[in-house]
């Protein structure tokens, strides 16, 4: 997705619909818009490094081994504070694809640009109302 690298550990159908578990792999300053999803749930495990988690207006950082989660209707966002963060993402099932079909598939391990292009841009404006997921702002984070 925009500025890390996501790979898709297990989708809704691997697990019987129960959920997708997704890992991203970014440096600091790579940062969701304030969102908001009405269909689902989301969960952040940080494998390495350090993370932001704003929810509801409160920001909590959670470093390895922490945990943080954002309920479905709740507004958040995150950002990764520490260059090298490695971190999973539990979403309900089909929440993966979300990634598919926004994010470009890599060529190798490097970072992208944190910055998204025009096409990435179009895509994800085409499917919010597919996720049911509704931009509400930039990043939520004061420094």
């Amino acid at each position: 997705m925009f500025g890390g690298l996501t790979f898709i550990k297990a989708t809704g159908e691997e697990t019987g619909g129960a959920y997708g578990l997704i890992e991203q792999r970014a440096d600091a300053g790579m940062a969701t818009p304030l969102h908001v999803h009405h269909a689902e749930d989301e969960l952040w495990f940080v494998i390495d490094g350090r993370i932001s988690v704003h929810v509801d207006g409160e920001t909590v950082t959670v470093g390895s081994g922490d945990v943080a989660f954002g309920p479905r209707g709740v507004p958040h966002a995150f950002r990764v504070d520490e260059d090298g963060s490695r971190y999973l993402i539990v979403r309900n099932a089909g929440g993966e694809s979300f990634f598919e079909a926004v994010g470009d598939p890599a060529h190798d391990l490097t970072l992208p640009d944190p910055r998204p292009t025009e096409a990435q841009l179009e895509r994800l404006e085409g499917v919010l109302e597919t996720y049911e997921l509704d931009l509400l702002g930039p990043p939520p984070f004061d420094d």
